[in-house]
């Protein structure tokens, strides 16, 4: 059985510097940033990515992005945000090399920590099945080994599953194909792949608004 630890992503983020005048700017180098994004592009990783989001220190919600962009000398890009308030970083060779500095502004009232997850390109809804979920999993738990560096597959803990999000803080229920159901709550719900079971599927109430790995012995 795989010891269970928790840096593996904690250790990867080390290099985030806030800046103490306004706590709502946050600024990072592209190079850093893409030292995780290149997973992205890497082979097998067809369904899923490394994203970047904001979370409230208090609540753990995601936090609103008010602006982000990037810039060196006399250069400027805004970056764009998603529905779902992922920072959207260009993964380019070129850029890696001219190494501009990422700025990020959060809420003024509100302590916003970076957060650096695993999760599916695209969201799911509607009917979703065993073998839809299957693919996803060793995808997941690659991205997680290669982010932990030579020995994190010895450490990671192995996905079993995962972990729905949807917005506006749904408070639903998934319905499985055997009659049962599993309670969304706060638009949260982690979902086994046995819970869906071989040839069976699971129904969601809404389209998700992120799908992230579910580690039960983490």
């Amino acid at each position: 059985m795989r010891k269970v630890s928790l840096t593996i992503l904690a250790t990867a983020l080390s290099s985030v510097a806030v800046l103490p005048v306004q706590a709502q700017e946050y600024m990072f180098t592209y190079s850093k940033l893409y030292s995780h994004m290149k997973q992205n592009a890497k082979e097998g990783h067809d369904d899923v990515k490394v994203g970047f989001f904001f979370l409230n220190a208090n609540t753990k919600q995601l936090c609103n992005i008010e602006k982000a962009w990037m810039e060196k000398e006399e250069h400027y890009e805004e970056l764009k945000i998603s529905p779902y308030k992922e920072v959207m970083v260009p993964l380019d060779n070129n850029l890696r090399s001219a190494n501009p500095l990422v700025f990020v502004h959060t809420p003024m009232d509100m302590r916003c920590d970076f957060s650096m997850v695993v999760m599916t390109k695209e969201p799911l809804f509607g009917e979703v099945s065993y073998d839809q979920v299957k693919v996803i999993l060793p995808q997941m738990q690659a991205i997680l080994e290669q982010l932990g560096g030579m020995f994190a597959s010895w450490f990671t803990p192995d996905v079993e599953g995962v972990t729905l999000e949807f917005p506006d803080k749904l408070n639903s229920e998934v319905t499985f194909s055997n009659g049962t159901t599993k309670a969304i709550v706060d638009g949260k719900v982690q979902i086994s792949l046995q819970e869906i079971g071989e040839g069976g599927t699971m129904t969601l109430p809404a389209e998700t608004s992120r799908v992230l790995p579910y580690l039960p012995k983490a």
